[in-house]
């Protein structure tokens, strides 16, 4: 014999609208089910492109400006390894950049030498040596 309390008559009478429309529910997506997700997504990116704006034209620190440090000059010393010149107000900082570590090797006083100029070039350029080796291939 079955006993039915409260809480069991409670359960099924819960559970049966849900169990119906389980039952009930095609497995075909409606048109206006769709066009309700993409207008979601629409909105979501909209607001995600719109606080990225946002961020970028207000979100500046008023106590830290981008020209308070600048890169002069840069070179690799090894594969993963720098050497980097930053100006830093009136005066020149040499720091070692590695995976991992920064660090500074040297402050200089700001002189009005132009960095940032090339070394000229110690052989020809690669386009005269190209030239050079389809004339001699095309010669044979």
């Amino acid at each position: 014999m079955i006993r039915w309390d409260a809480h069991a008559i409670a359960g099924t009478a819960l559970l049966a609208p849900i169990s119906a429309a389980a039952q009930e529910t095609p497995g075909v997506v409606s048109a206006g089910s769709m066009i309700q997700v993409f207008a979601g997504l629409a909105l979501v990116l909209a607001l995600v492109i719109g606080a990225a704006m946002l961020t970028r034209r207000f979100g500046r620190v008023p106590g830290l400006s981008s020209n308070a440090i600048k890169t002069v000059a840069a070179a690799a010393v090894g594969t993963r390894e720098r050497v980097v010149l930053l100006e830093v107000g009136e005066s020149w900082v040499l720091v070692g950049v590695a995976p991992g570590q920064v660090r500074a090797l040297a402050t200089l006083p700001r002189s009005n030498i132009a960095v940032g100029t090339e070394a000229a070039p110690v052989g020809p350029p690669f386009a005269q040596l190209l030239q050079r080796f389809t004339e001699r291939r095309n010669a044979r």
